[in-house]
């Protein structure tokens, strides 16, 4: 069995089941089109953790671009990316100059 998945620009990802190259049984990506046909093989005891994986990257791309300190000694107060993180006192952005 083959799952192909196709997004909205045509572009074509194809996952079956398979074996590695030790006979071990596997699921193998790849995408269909491109020059270079280079097949990711992904054990079957690691399928949850792509799985988690990609709805992670799906969490952060609903989230938008990771947020970036602001540094120069600003306030951690101030800083989208210090929110919420407690930083040591005197709470400044660990950030590198802006």
């Amino acid at each position: 069995m083959t799952y192909a998945f196709t997004d909205t620009d045509g572009h074509h990802l194809d996952i079956q089941a398979d074996t590695d190259l030790d006979g071990q049984p596997v699921i193998t990506a790849w995408t269909r089109g491109t020059f270079a046909r280079v097949p990711v093989r992904i054990p079957l005891d690691r399928i949850e953790e792509l799985v988690a994986g990609i709805r992670e990257a799906g969490r952060q791309a609903a989230r938008g671009p990771n947020p970036q300190h602001v540094g120069g000694r600003a306030n951690a107060e101030n800083c989208p990316a210090c929110w919420g993180t407690n930083p040591p006192y005197p709470f400044l952005c660990p950030g590198g100059t802006p």
